[in-house]
């Protein structure tokens, strides 16, 4: 389960110093995300409904009331090679409307043969 906790002096993300997110197997409040749409004013209309997918929406974490996020200043090294780091902040514009770190998209692929190749896919 992907979760995250309140930042303190000892658990803090490693390169940006925010609240860390983290992988853990066990469910508990800390493990609890919501959906919500870009459009601020539309957030309580659509609260409870399913999550269209390749449509811009903002994960918030239920417990610390932060936006996951990507600040794209940050990079980490792992087995899969060079990657940003994954927290939890609210980066905010002038407007108090959340920022592109704080997007994100559900995209949804064709299923192609099993012994197929990424270029034999359907469009």
């Amino acid at each position: 389960y992907l979760a995250s906790d309140h930042k303190t002096f000892r658990e803090f993300a490693k390169k940006s110093r925010l609240q860390k997110v983290f992988l853990t197997a066990e469910l508990s409040y800390l493990t609890f995300w919501q959906a919500k749409p870009l459009d601020p004013q539309l957030r309580l209309e659509y609260e409870g409904c399913p999550v269209p997918t390749e449509t811009r929406i903002i994960i918030t974490h239920c417990y610390t009331n932060r936006n996951l996020a990507i600040p794209r200043t940050f990079c980490v090294w792992s087995y899969f090679g060079r990657e940003f780091e994954v927290i939890c902040h609210n980066y905010l514009d002038s407007h108090r409307v959340e920022t592109d770190q704080n997007h994100w998209e559900i995209i949804t692929g064709n299923p192609g043969p099993e012994d197929g190749t990424m270029l034999e896919r359907p469009e």
